[in-house]
């Protein structure tokens, strides 16, 4: 059984607050990551800059040059939007 407190998803997520990038060969959004899993990532970016079944390259820049960035597709699952910023949930494949 599993417990009120559990995480009921395949994989958990990390909590994060860091910028994260989100580019095609037309456009470009920069934002916050708030949370990241395996398969998945939350971020907030400028209200109406991203819609639902988008496709975009993800990117978090790393804070070492030595390290290379994380660098995944990323597919556009839901936007919940807000005032100024919108919460948008991204399904991650290609992670490298």
């Amino acid at each position: 059984m599993i417990s009120v407190n559990e995480e009921q998803r395949l994989f958990q997520r990390m909590r994060l607050d860091t910028k994260i990038i989100l580019a095609t060969p037309q456009a470009r959004i920069e934002g916050v990551c708030r949370n990241i899993s395996a398969k998945g990532a939350l971020m907030e970016v400028s209200a109406g800059r991203c819609q639902v079944g988008e496709k975009w390259q993800l990117v978090v820049p790393s804070a070492d040059n030595s390290v290379e960035p994380l660098k995944a597709t990323a597919k556009v699952l839901r936007v919940d939007p807000g005032v100024a910023t919108d919460m948008v949930a991204l399904c991650l494949s290609e992670v490298r």
